[in-house]
Order: C-alpha cells, then sequence, then structure tokens
C-alpha cells in the first residue's frame, strides 16, 4: 500500500480540488473530508491547504495591526489607556499579528489562549520579515497611537528580533495558552484589563458563548473592557464573490450544517441583535456599538432574497450588518 506524507495527501486533494469549477461548494467540500481525518493529520493537512491554496499563501500582517490598533482606539475613547495594560485575547489562530500590535501600542503583558494549539513560528517570523521590509508603511499605521515614544523603542526591538520564538513571546511578555477552554482558564479573577477578539465570536457555538463571556467578567477588573470585533457575514464569500455576504442564510440549520458544520468553516450564524441580547443577558453594558452594513446585501434583500424562516422576522438592516464592533464592562 502506497503511503503518503502530509504534503503529497494536500498535493493529491488539492489537484483534485483544481480539476473542478472552484465556488463555495466545492471548499465545503474539501473542508467536510479533510475534517473527518485523524486529528493531527487533519490540522497539519488544512494548515497546508490554507498555506498553499488559501489565505495564508500570502504573508500580510496589515489588517491584524489595524484591528490593534482599532481595540486601542475604543480604549482611549473611553477614556483608558492601553500602556502598561494586560490584555487577554481569545482564538489566537496561526500568527500573532494582533498581540504583537497591542505590545506596540503600549501593553504591558498579552495572554492569548487557543482551543487548538495553531501557532506557527515560520508565519510569526514571515509577518516579521513583512515589517522589516516595509516600515514606513507599518510605522504610518501607527502615527496617532498616544506614546509615540513606547512604540519606537519596541518598533526598533521587533525589527531586531532574533528568528527564536520564545525569545519573541518573552520580549513582547506574550503568554500563549493552548489548548485552552475559554469558558474556564486557569488565570486569577480581577488580574485583566482588557477582555478582546478579532472575528473569533462567530466561530463559537451559541450555548458556550454565555460562558466565555462570563468567564470574562471573572477574569476582568473594575472598569475592565470588552472589545470584540464580530463577522456576521457568510464567511465562504470572502473567496468566493459569485454569492453576497447573506448566501449563508437561505439555509435551514440542518442544510447549513452538512455545508460548514465542520470544524474549520462552523459558524453560528448569530446577527448583531442576537449578540447585543447576549451582551445584556451576561449583564454587561454596550458602550460602544459600530456595525457596518453591506450595501450588497441590502440591495439583495431588495431583490426579494429568500431568507430562511428562522431570519425572515428580522430588519433588513439586522440582516445585511456584516460585521461590528462592541465595546462593553459588566454592570
Amino acid at each position: 500500500m502506497v503511503r503518503l506524507n502530509h504534503s503529497r495527501l494536500a498535493d493529491f486533494i488539492f489537484m483534485k480540488y483544481l480539476r473542478i469549477k472552484v465556488n463555495w461548494k466545492v471548499k465545503s467540500r474539501i473542508q467536510n473530508l479533510i475534517a473527518k481525518f485523524p486529528s493531527h493529520l487533519s490540522y497539519t493537512t488544512y494548515y497546508l491547504f490554507q498555506r498553499h491554496w488559501g489565505g495564508l499563501r500570502k504573508t500580510d500582517p496589515t489588517s491584524r495591526l489595524i484591528a490593534g490598533i482599532k481595540i486601542v482606539d475604543y480604549i482611549y475613547k473611553q477614556g483608558q489607556t492601553a500602556i502598561s495594560k494586560t490584555f487577554l485575547e481569545i482564538g489566537t489562530g496561526y500568527q500573532l499579528n494582533l498581540p504583537i500590535s497591542l505590545w506596540l501600542c503600549g501593553a504591558r503583558k498579552i495572554i492569548t489562549v487557543d482551543l487548538n494549539r495553531y501557532l506557527k513560528a515560520e508565519l510569526i517570523f514571515e509577518n516579521i520579515s513583512y515589517i522589516q521590509n516595509h516600515q514606513q508603511e507599518i510605522k504610518t499605521l501607527f502615527e496617532n497611537v498616544p506614546n509615540s515614544s513606547i512604540f519606537e523603542q519596541r518598533f526598533d526591538q521587533l525589527i531586531n528580533a532574533t528568528k527564536n520564538l520564545q525569545s519573541l513571546l518573552e520580549m513582547m511578555n506574550i503568554e500563549y495558552l493552548a489548548p485552552a477552554d475559554a469558558t474556564q482558564l486557569d488565570l486569577k479573577p480581577h488580574t485583566i484589563d482588557y477582555y478582546v477578539s478579532y472575528t473569533v465570536l462567530e466561530h463559537i457555538p451559541s450555548d458556550t458563548l454565555k460562558s466565555t463571556l462570563l468567564e470574562g467578567k471573572r477574569l476582568l477588573k473594575k472598569r475592565g473592557l470588552f472589545i470584540h470585533c464580530i463577522d456576521f457575514s457568510d464567511h465562504f464569500s470572502h473567496s468566493d464573490r459569485s454569492i453576497s455576504p447573506i448566501n449563508f442564510l437561505q439555509y435551514n440549520d440542518s442544510q447549513w450544517e452538512r455545508f460548514a458544520g465542520n470544524r474549520y468553516m462552523y459558524h453560528n450564524r448569530m446577527q448583531i441583535d442576537n449578540f447585543m441580547d447576549l451582551f445584556r443577558k451576561a449583564n454587561l453594558k454596550i458602550l460602544n456599538l459600530d456595525p457596518a452594513i453591506d450595501e450588497e446585501s441590502l440591495e439583495t434583500l431588495k431583490r426579494g432574497f429568500q431568507l430562511d424562516s428562522k431570519f425572515k422576522n428580522k430588519s433588513i438592516e439586522t440582516i445585511a450588518t456584516s460585521s461590528a464592533w462592541f465595546v462593553a464592562t459588566y454592570q
């Protein structure tokens, strides 16, 4: 029997993938197939998929660096500071760009946790190489962040960092915890200033989200802030432009489970109103809510796009909200 190594297995799958029309349903079948592999083989194969044919083909840290700057901006708008504060990020993923951004903005410590140990040193150092090769561009992103002297000092440290992951984590005081369950973290109460995530909460089952927020309340200091960006859109539409960001709302739960009920593409399909209710039920006060309404989705709805009954009673503005930043604190 021929034994395929991980790379050859990925090549075999994606040669098949490239021979047929690439659309979201094809991607769904590929993901569902890989998700059935034993865990280690599944994670390795999916990483190779992302690395060679998916979103990890090119390393560009810009969007996550901007997300970190945005988080810090919300902090200052609440009359608080990022300087010498402790952040907890949930949903680390493969890279460290958000924690790096927070550190450049003056954070004292960043704890970043994930359900699975996805972090890849090769991607981290490719992102740092990007920063090294685009120094002026990156400095421009941070030009309005307070305490520029801290940024300048830390930026110099970053671009001169050695290619050793442990040394890098120690330099930035980043603590990576994985595997870790965000509903019960081994951290002391009231030790976190800011509890943050970027496009993560939409991937957590709704019955787990409340426990996740309650754990955040246990960890936050008085006046601590929850700052989360949530992406409500159909994630298949990010790579398949033939479908709208609301495409997945035409399916009932069992239909959607067949397309995306795997560990790589799960989306709870909660909308902005559901998250507002969730925050309130967790006794969190929403201090700032910045939604983005997608015009394409609005037009699609006005043309009579058929929603599943689960979503029919919502306003078209709610359905067309593609993402939102939530800033909240506990009452």
